[in-house]
């Protein structure tokens, strides 16, 4: 339904013709492999030198392409730009300037693990965090590494031809939570406890791995004296190319990751400017959870394979489920689209049967069909790359809410039966439309609204039945759900 809304803003660009970027396939394109974009000190006390791939359309003679910063999946310990490649290359080919990103990566490991009896080959005791901690420290790393890529690309706009208003931020897994963070993290007050100075890490035991990724190598690290220090991490926007633009968004690309439990309870997801959103998951994901949970849950705790269960120090998180419930029952929330795959959720009970199957189903963690969600999340951002502005306002008021802004127009009642009014608290020429549930325009009419109460309907003949009410003038949009009793 919020979707819906959305595109009815849009209503007549899409009656015309299909919208830029969003034909698949439609440009050839190259790609200009790691480019420094900046360094970071890492977890450890390391500088990193981080590099992005930067893939471009070819032939499209376009001065101001809009720009999609994708971040990779790896928990925060692994994984390469190269990941994210086909993603990149899906959106390339509809006209989007993609830059796919590394960051920093790793974080402390737990100071103590009894020798599992696993049939896996002992890299997983990379996964034991000493604390919940850890994780979402690397998270505030990772999410100032992708804004320090953002900063550094759009200094470069007039070379790369790209928009600095029309910048994207999408991820897979552990970088869907960065790219959330990037598009969200953006208040001081918002910044995690744990990424102040607190104590320092435990120091990890002889036998335990310390691998992470660098430069998509994996590297086995000895810990040098010092490196276990956890030192405040800066701002939420952090200290790399502070050129002069913003790291600003107007649309985030979430593939199954999520929000740390911080990021609720912070008021990650609202404020000022939010971006649009698009969520993608799968509902019985057993790596990041789809609602409420633990990272790896399902799989530390029911089919780890004789090892010792390494989720109880990751942090709880809200998946894309979760978070789309947020946004449904939050007044002003963002527009955002679900792009939800049904499947079946884990049994305990049946654990033996169950471990097989998410084994042969990858733990439903990862996109099915990506040229369709491609399409999908192509086609949902599509308007607000059509628009001239650098943000996206609030929208899909529901039908118990009524907009406000600094137009102040209320409409009442809602329900309603013969009789609709507009209220305004300052007289200007706007659009009134009205659609069907089904989009299908019904009536519109260029009105004079006057100060005070202005009927729109009386003694109409509308079906009983939902019905989406727009008002547009030279500067806003409004837009109600409201029913016909």
């Amino acid at each position: 339904m919020r979707a819906f809304l959305l595109l009815l803003f849009f209503l007549p660009v899409f009656l015309t013709a299909q919208l830029p970027y969003t034909q698949a396939g439609q440009y050839a394109w190259s790609v200009e492999k790691d480019l420094v974009y900046g360094t970071a000190v890492n977890y450890m006390g390391f500088t990193d030198t981080l590099r992005l791939d930067l893939y471009k359309p070819l032939g499209d003679n376009n001065p101001q392409r809009p720009l999609l910063v994708l971040a990779h999946g790896g928990a925060w310990l692994g994984g390469c730009k190269n990941d994210i490649k086909n993603t990149a290359i899906e959106m390339v080919g509809r006209g989007y300037v993609v830059a796919t990103v590394n960051y920093r990566l790793g974080w402390h490991k737990d100071n103590y693990v009894p020798a599992p009896n696993c049939l896996l080959d002992g890299t997983q005791k990379n996964l034991y965090a000493p604390d919940s901690c850890e994780p979402l420290r690397a998270i505030y790393r990772g999410q100032q590494d992708v804004k320090g890529a953002i900063r550094w690309l759009k200094g470069r706009h007039l070379q790369d031809s790209t928009d600095i208003c029309r910048v994207l931020v999408g991820g897979e897994s552990a970088g869907g939570f960065l790219a959330l963070a990037t598009g969200f993290l953006d208040r001081p007050s918002e910044k995690p406890d744990c990424c102040h100075a607190i104590a320092d890490a435990p120091s990890p035991d002889a036998d335990l791995y310390n691998q992470t990724t660098l430069d998509c190598v994996p590297k086995f690290w000895t810990i040098p004296p010092g490196s276990l220090e956890r030192p405040d991490l800066g701002p939420v926007d952090g200290e790399m190319n502070l050129n002069g633009y913003d790291a600003n968004v107007i649309g985030v690309l979430n593939f199954y990751g999520g929000v740390p439990y911080e990021g609720l309870s912070k008021d990650w997801l609202g404020g000022p400017d939010t971006p649009a959103v698009y969520l993608y998951h799968q509902t019985c994901d057993g790596v990041v959870p789809f609602g409420y949970s633990q990272p790896f849950y399902v799989l530390s705790a029911f089919c780890n394979l004789g090892c010792t269960p390494w989720h109880y120090n990751y942090p709880h998180t809200y998946g894309s489920g979760s978070i789309a419930a947020f946004f449904d029952a939050s007044p002003g929330a963002p527009c955002f689209l679900t792009d939800f795959i049904n499947c079946d959720a884990f049994n305990p009970n049946l654990a033996l049967f169950e471990c097989a199957r998410y084994a042969d189903n990858g733990s439903y963690h990862y996109i099915v069909d990506l040229p369709q969600r491609a399409q999908n999340a192509a086609d949902f951002f599509a308007p607000f790359l059509a628009s001239d502005t650098c943000y996206v306002a609030a929208c899909g008021v529901s039908a118990t809410q009524s907009p406000t802004g600094a137009d102040d127009w209320l409409l009442a009642p809602n329900p309603f039966t013969d009789r609709l009014v507009l209220h305004s608290t300052a007289a200007d020429q706007a659009l009134l439309d009205l659609f069907d549930m089904n989009g299908k325009c019904l009536w519109q009419e260029k009105r004079e609204v006057q100060t005070g109460v202005n009927e729109i309907f009386v003694n109409n003949n509308l079906p009983a039945g939902a019905y989406v009410f727009r008002v547009r003038n030279a500067s806003v949009t409004r837009c109600w759900m409201i029913v016909k009793q």
